[in-house]
């Protein structure tokens, strides 16, 4: 029985030495499995917005039209100028008529030309004008457009009983118009440089 007991206890040992070298090659195994590694830092990544803005220059463009008679004018001009840092559509929104007394902006004749090119940017009524692209201009760019304001003339009726003549146009007499013109951008995106 002991001689028992003593193989019996030396196979305990064996067992155990066993169990731990098994464990020993495993974590050798385990902790062989590692690579090379590297790492390269690209410090000093700056990430900003851009600035879309527009500065507007009139040159005696005034938005209130008054002392017009029948078949007078007005000229003017209005300079704008992309002051940011990206492009931008650029669009003359449609004309806010704020007071108009006797309907007189139904009455008066607009023509807005480019100054550079003489292209026509608008023809029409006064109260009518729609919203008008303008185009993609880069940061920098500087367009001014000439207005040429008109009051058509509706000629004269024969006066009653043939005494005199009566303007067509005396229902305006009086008459005044404010309007405001407004200029906006909408950035356009540029991409990968």
């Amino acid at each position: 029985m002991k001689r028992v007991r003593i193989l019996f206890g030396q196979r305990r040992f064996q067992v155990l030495i066993a169990l731990a070298a098994v464990v020993l090659a495993v974590s050798v195994v385990v902790g062989s499995g590692a690579s090379f590694t590297a790492s390269s830092a690209n410090v000093g990544n700056v990430f900003s917005t851009g600035t879309l803005a527009m500065s507007n220059t009139n040159t005696g463009m005034s938005a209130t039209i008054t002392d017009l008679v029948p078949n007078d004018y007005r000229d003017a001009s209005v300079t704008i100028t992309n002051t940011g840092t990206v492009r931008g559509d650029f669009y003359l929104e449609p004309v806010l008529v704020n007071v108009n007394t006797l309907a007189i902006a139904d009455e008066l004749d607009l023509i807005i030309t480019d100054h550079a090119t003489s292209a026509v940017v608008y023809s029409g009524k006064l109260s009518a004008l729609p919203q008008e692209k303008l185009g993609l201009w880069a940061a920098g760019d500087t367009h001014t457009y000439d207005f040429h304001v008109s009051f058509p003339d509706k000629g004269t009726t024969p006066g009653v009983s043939g005494a005199g003549v009566v303007g067509n146009d005396n229902k305006y007499m009086g008459a005044t118009t404010t309007v405001a013109f407004n200029w906006t951008a909408v950035s356009n995106t540029t991409g990968s440089r």
